[in-house]
């Protein structure tokens, strides 16, 4: 079983905001937020493949495993504010 076939999550999680019915505000909708990929390896296996200097500095991590970069889902459907 290769890493790729163990890793089974989504970096990006979603929710729904609480709209009680006495609120007077109107409904938010839903919210999102960002897991890191480390919270899902466990410990950190041997022989991980690493980016190349110049480029880890770039990424902000020396290996693949752990890069995760950020895609705004708001800006996605046009609800960025």
């Amino acid at each position: 079983m290769s890493q790729n076939d163990r890793c089974h999550h989504t970096s990006m999680k979603t929710y729904d905001v609480y709209h009680g019915p006495f609120d007077p505000c109107p409904p938010i909708g839903h919210k999102y937020y960002s897991t890191p990929p480390h919270l899902y390896m466990g410990f950190q296996p041997r022989c991980l493949e690493q980016f190349p200097i110049r480029e880890a500095l770039f990424r902000g991590t020396l290996w693949k495993a752990l890069y995760d970069p950020y895609e705004n889902p708001y800006k996605k459907r046009g609800e960025l504010r």
